[in-house]
């Protein structure tokens, strides 16, 4: 039986922008929660996902998004984001 994960534990985080967004302050485009700190292998791994999946509609730029880490500020919000949508 695979193991369920609470989001309450997510401690990490992946963050996607456009490098090419005008303005001071970058959108996030994307955001993956992860309960271990993310490698190389799972930025890689979003990257191909961002290229081919076209359910995201981000296949057009998907090659000069930039995958970052995302600072804990950030991730706590999606995680309070992730919780309330599960809960309505």
């Amino acid at each position: 039986m695979k193991q369920q994960h609470n989001p309450k534990d997510i401690k990490y985080g992946l963050m996607v922008v456009d490098p090419n967004q005008e303005g001071e302050m970058l959108d996030i485009i994307h955001f993956v929660g992860y309960w271990e700190k993310p490698t190389k292998l799972d930025a890689d791994s979003l990257r191909k996902e961002l290229m081919t999946d076209e359910e995201f509609g981000l296949t057009e730029i998907a090659d000069r998004l930039d995958i970052l880490s995302a600072p804990d500020h950030i991730v706590e919000k999606y995680v309070k984001e992730i919780i309330a949508s599960e809960e309505n």
